[in-house]
């Protein structure tokens, strides 16, 4: 978008006597569902503001606790605070065993029984357990382990050891000797940040890692997860009390060079005391820059490594300065065993994928659902019932993704009437040249009748297919738009296959407003008095610079209001015209022509105006229109620049530039 806005401000330089300075944008704003957006302000915090951040995102993402009690011999078990009778648990060679049902009605388990093998699969959000009646092995995620004891056909009822289950469930089972009762409790964060530490604790594997990123460090006895994000891109590990291990991975969007991080690195390092720098590798041969500095709380080393897919990752280690010398050389040592390599044999695995989808779950909106294990989460922590996630292009832009809106289902609302009036307004937003919209159908999502409808749209010479699915269940509207290329269209019903939804607790969640859908615009009358002008711009918009810059942050429209130095005449305005056909990504739609009085305020207003189709060089970046209108008043002259991008250059798009120019008018 900055490349963009300075290819217009270029263009208004060129014959406008005020100096236009581009505002600062924003860029787009779990497992601790931490948004990238945060990251950086994370990076800038001391413990205690990242312990109270944590905090924060937890209470915000938090569900309710898994807690089983009963006493050894009772048959009425307390699951999650209702009382359930089972088949009674009992305890053989000092293992508890206890009906499947019990696992499945605490947990939410699935539990598959494959009859010809005496087989039973239990499957709980990332953890697959195969056990078999009479038979000691088990296989976690397809490793074999060791039970303390088999599971037993008992009446009829199958009977499991409820510490192990629940153990690699990531609950803690405790015993009480002089009441004889057993508690299982596990605070269920779904996959978030207690469930992965929890895999760490259970681990019994040397090393710590990610399968899909590639990458392993050796794990100690006490090594936790301080935080991991949605896509595991961002890693805090705890080795101690006064010692974190961090692993991040950063987008090297500045294309710098092993050369210039080492440079950046050492000047970074005195701010502080700077204690050494080396260039090294890993044993698999990754180059790396270390540095080592210090002050009087801290001493840090960091190694930055430049892959070759352009990624740079920070791999560092921060130390209370009141370790010890040894103690400290004994924990930088774990540093040297990082390396791009993932060995599953000997690696605790933290990465959720399956079959390259990743789980996406929200626990308080009881809805989750798989997308492409490289997509990442860009959702704005503000909103509880909108979640986007998706796969950026070098350039910065959004091109597949994933938004997810659940808003409460009031009066005679309906998933049909939100749909039919979503397509409307796409159809007419949006360039027909473009897009191909289909008409609203209908199918099923989880045995609820479903509307949807489906676009396709070409963009750099790419095709994108684009499905938006609308349904409701039980007091409330759901809407899913996933967008995906056309040659990975497959991708869309394996997203869609994949969603699981419950009803959601309205004492929780409360009432969510559904945002209608703008049908006639509003404008507000804005005034600049340094240039004498008034002009009636959508109140919607961002206003910037004194009134001579404004933006639609929704659909990316610019549009720019400077006074010109001399006034135009048609000579000129080809001229301009001229210098800007020289640029390779400028290509002349509209030649110059007189602007028609009937699109003007006044008869006191004459101008001209012409359009460029602009092609960015990036070719991740979506070409836009740029339209000028010249305008002369008297002595006066100004120019309004307008930017559309391609797609989004529809009908009610049109609409709403016809009214900018035609509301001009010189004070």
């Amino acid at each position: 978008m900055k490349k963009v806005l300075a290819l217009v401000l270029a263009m208004v330089f060129m014959f406008s006597a005020t100096v236009l300075a581009a505002p600062g944008l924003s860029g787009w704003d779990n497992l601790i569902h931490i948004p990238d957006a945060d990251i950086g302000a994370l990076l800038e915090m001391n413990e205690d503001e990242i312990a109270d951040f944590i905090a924060q995102v937890l209470a915000s993402q938090a569900p309710g606790r898994v807690e089983i009690s009963f006493r050894v011999g009772d048959s009425i078990l307390s699951i999650n605070g209702v009382d359930v009778e089972v088949e009674t648990p009992y305890v053989v060679d000092g293992v508890t065993l206890v009906p499947v049902r019990v696992i499945t009605e605490a947990f939410g388990a699935e539990v598959e029984w494959v009859g010809e093998t005496r087989h039973i699969i239990i499957t709980y959000q990332n953890v697959e357990l195969v056990l078999q009646i009479d038979n000691i092995h088990v296989y976690v995620n397809g490793q074999q382990q060791t039970l303390l004891f088999q599971p037993q056909l008992t009446n009829g009822v199958t009977m499991v050891p409820l510490r192990f289950i629940s153990e690699n469930f990531g609950a803690e089972v405790g015993w009480d000797e002089y009441t004889q009762a057993i508690t299982v409790v596990k605070e269920a964060f779904g996959d978030t940040l207690v469930d992965i530490e929890d895999v760490l604790r259970r681990s019994t594997m040397p090393m710590a890692g990610d399968s899909f990123l590639n990458w392993s460090i050796r794990r100690t006895p006490d090594m936790e997860v301080f935080f991991r994000t949605f896509d595991g891109r961002f890693n805090t590990f705890t080795i101690s009390s006064n010692t974190y291990i961090e692993v991040d991975f950063f987008d090297n969007v500045d294309n710098e060079s092993f050369a210039a991080i080492q440079v950046q690195e050492m000047d970074f390092a005195r701010r502080f005391t700077p204690m050494g720098q080396r260039v090294s590798r890993t044993t698999s041969g990754a180059e790396f820059v270390s540095t080592q500095f210090r002050n009087d709380a801290l001493f840090v080393e960091r190694r930055i490594f430049v892959r070759p897919n352009n990624d740079i990752v920070h791999v560092g280690i921060t130390i209370d300065s009141s370790v010890g010398t040894s103690e400290r050389d004994e924990y930088i040592a774990i540093l040297d065993t990082f390396d791009f390599v993932f060995n599953a044999t000997e690696t605790e695995d933290l990465a959720n994928v399956i079959n390259g989808m990743r789980l996406f779950e929200d626990r308080n909106l009881g809805i989750s659902f798989h997308v492409p294990a490289e997509w990442r989460d860009f959702s704005d922590r503000n909103r509880i019932n909108y979640f986007f996630l998706g796969e950026r292009v070098d350039g910065g832009a959004f091109v597949t993704g994933a938004a997810i809106e659940v808003v409460s289902l009031q009066g005679d609302d309906s998933a049909n009437r939100w749909g039919s009036e979503v397509l409307a307004d796409q159809i007419r937003i949006n360039n027909p040249n473009t897009h191909d919209f289909t008409e609203l159908r209908t199918t099923t999502i989880g045995g609820t009748t479903a509307f949807y409808y489906q676009s396709n749209r070409t963009l750099s010479g790419i095709s994108f297919v684009s499905r938006r699915i609308f349904w409701q269940y039980s007091g409330y509207l759901y809407s899913l738009y996933i967008t995906v290329a056309a040659d990975n269209v497959g991708a869309i019903q394996r997203i869609v296959d994949s969603i699981s939804f419950e009803a959601i607790d309205s004492a929780v969640v409360g009432v969510i407003m559904r945002e209608p859908i703008e049908t006639e615009i509003v404008f507000s009358s804005v005034r600049n008095a340094s240039l004498g002008f008034t002009v009636d711009i959508p109140a919607t918009w961002a206003r910037l610079d004194n009134n001579t810059f404004f933006i639609d942050e929704r659909h990316g429209i610019v549009v720019l209001v400077g006074q010109g130095n001399d006034m135009f005449t048609l000579q000129s305005a080809r001229d301009i015209v001229s210098e800007q056909e020289r640029s390779p990504e400028y290509s002349l739609v509209q030649p110059v022509s007189q602007i028609q009085s009937s699109a003007l305020s006044s008869n006191a207003l004459r101008g001209f105006t012409y359009q460029f189709r602009v092609t960015p060089r990036d070719t991740a970046e979506e070409p836009f229109y740029i339209t000028s209108y010249l305008i002369n008043s008297g002595n006066r002259s100004y120019a309004i620049i307008v930017l559309i991008p391609e797609n989004r250059n529809g009908e009610a798009i049109q609409e709403i530039i016809e009214r900018i120019i035609r509301s001009f008018v010189v004070n």
